[in-house]
């Protein structure tokens, strides 16, 4: 074995070659619908529950009158 390494040019600067050939050859863009789904599911969560607390505190506040009517 010998002691004496070779590089065939600057490592430094091969370094830095293979990393922006590795950006330029890397795939698509990462998509961001899953975000806006995200959002969208979160927002009409949020919404749902909105709803449903506005309902209760009606239903509350009209007392139990309102149920004996309904029946």
């Amino acid at each position: 074995m010998s002691d004496d390494v070779y590089f065939d040019g600057d490592p430094a600067l091969d370094s830095r070659r293979r990393h922006l050939e590795r950006v330029l050859k890397g795939g698509p863009p990462r998509r961001k619908w899953p975000w806006v789904l995200a959002l969208l599911a979160g927002g009409g969560t949020w919404a749902i529950w909105r709803a449903g607390k506005h309902a209760g505190q009606q239903s509350a506040a009209e007392g139990p009158e309102s149920e004996k009517k309904g029946s």
